[in-house]
């Protein structure tokens, strides 16, 4: 079904070209990585492997054939959001998502759609929404629907509500959409509304620091049963697992075995593990680097051991180091399986030691 591109169903604007924001990557570093030889991972593992993926990242010939030949699903990894899909008139824009779709269907890879409501995201078309007009409640729905709705049919899910719990675990976060629509309806209707625009998706709660503040993982845990018993459509749960070299030993297989507790889906949804982040601990890089392989192992072992039909994907947060988001915060860093060059490393040998 064809669903009009704004915030209060109107017809369609013609979407207008523009150019993509995006941060600057560093320069790729001429890394000193072993010869390490691996199959794809995508071959290897018993579930779909996952990469984030951005628009211009495609148009690099070496990365797109690194990305078709290792991952067997992408995830938009800022592009699908709201900062990039509405403008500030309620108009909406989607050439860097679906040029995203496009090369998903081209390589017959799954797309997973992220994020629909996320906190640390709104737009002035909701903030001054003239409720005149239509209902907030009403552009809420308008826009999820003609997100979910666009790619209905290729999506096999979604991240509804990303990121909903408090940073130190004392309950939800408050956002614009907790004011508007209530601190837990709002979520209940952001299920409601996706499962509406496409019955077959999958759709996920997605959370972070899971595995660092157990308290937070609690209080996800209790939201989790409660949307269950609220009766919202939610089919999985997704741990973004973004940890640094210095993550405690045992924390994310005990966070992956407690999510799986409820039967649902799970998503190793943002992988990724900093050197630079790590803390506290007098290491040489080379000893950090075997704890970062430790910890893609863990993930990998902890992952595995879920029941099969509840291992929804595992996604990196990226593949080669130079397109990190934490590279770009700090040139050092190298958080991601394979090195500037598009080489394994000894992070992607731990992890395919575990699922293959």
């Amino acid at each position: 079904m064809t669903l009009p591109d704004s915030l209060y169903g109107l017809s369609r604007r013609s979407l207008l070209g523009s150019a993509l924001a995006l941060g600057a990557c560093q320069p790729a570093a001429q890394s000193q990585t072993p010869a390490i030889n691996l199959p794809p991972l995508k071959a290897i593992a018993p579930f779909p492997v996952g990469t984030a993926v951005q628009a211009v990242h495609l148009t690099d010939p070496a990365l797109a054939r690194l990305i078709v030949a290792q991952a067997s699903q992408l995830t938009p990894e800022w592009e699908m959001k709201m900062e990039y899909i509405v403008r500030d008139d309620g108009t909406f824009r989607f050439e860097a998502p679906d040029a995203i779709a496009a090369f998903a269907r081209t390589h017959r890879l799954g797309l997973f759609g992220h994020t629909l409501v996320w906190y640390a995201q709104t737009s002035p078309a909701f903030e001054r929404l003239d409720e005149g007009r239509v209902s907030f409640a009403q552009a809420y729905r308008n826009y999820i629907h003609a997100v979910v709705g666009r790619y209905r049919g290729q999506a096999v899910g979604w991240d509804v509500v990303n990121e909903a719990v408090a940073e130190d675990g004392e309950g939800w976060r408050d956002s614009l959409w907790s004011q508007r629509l209530g601190a837990f309806d709002h979520m209940v209707l952001a299920f409601q509304n996706a499962r509406e625009a496409d019955p077959t998706a999958r759709l996920f709660l997605n959370d972070y620091n899971l595995e660092w503040i157990p308290k937070k993982r609690a209080t996800f845990l209790r939201l989790v049963e409660r949307l269950l018993a609220a009766g919202a459509p939610i089919d999985g749960v997704g741990t973004q697992t973004h940890v640094a070299a210095d993550q405690a030993p045992g924390e994310i297989a005990r966070t992956i075995a407690e999510l799986g507790q409820f039967g649902l889906q799970v998503h190793v949804s943002e992988f990724d593990v900093s050197l630079s982040r790590a803390q506290g601990l007098r290491l040489n890089r080379a000893e950090l680097e075997r704890q970062q392989a430790a910890l893609y192992g863990e993930a990998a072992e902890a992952f595995m051991a879920l029941p099969p039909r509840q291992r929804f994907a595992f996604s990196f947060w990226g593949l080669r180091d130079s397109e990190s988001w934490l590279k770009r915060e700090d040139a050092r860093d190298t958080p991601l399986p394979f090195d500037d060059l598009g080489r394994p490393k000894a992070a992607a040998a731990a992890w395919a030691a575990q699922v293959g």
